[in-house]
């Protein structure tokens, strides 16, 4: 696995996370999720919470994808709602490349 060296977080990402509105048993309501449980009323505001907690350092392997190695890192963010709320992120890092980039992120129900 290739250690990355920095993080490509595109706020494409960010606006699915806050649109994307899914079919009983797909994955769950990333829309219902992100603005009406934790409060974010923007994209921007979405990015800028995972950035500001995720490092590099706190990634975790999880695995091989057909592109590339999967890397996983529960945080903490800070919500508009005043919260703090435990969610799981989802990287790539694409075979030969040194940066992971964003795919998604859901709450975390993982137990500690």
């Amino acid at each position: 696995m290739i250690t990355p060296i920095s993080l490509d977080f595109p706020l494409a990402k960010a606006e699915y996370l806050l649109t994307r509105v899914a079919e009983p048993g797909k994955g769950g309501d990333k829309r219902n999720y992100w603005q009406n449980i934790l409060g974010f009323r923007s994209a921007e505001e979405i990015r800028k919470a995972i950035l500001d907690e995720i490092t590099v350092e706190k990634l975790k392997p999880q695995g091989m994808h057909p592109y590339g190695d999967r890397l996983v890192a529960i945080i903490q963010i800070d919500t508009p709602l005043g919260r703090s709320q435990s969610i799981l992120t989802i990287w790539l890092v694409p075979f030969e490349a040194k940066i992971a980039r964003f795919i998604t992120a859901i709450p975390n129900h993982q137990k500690r």
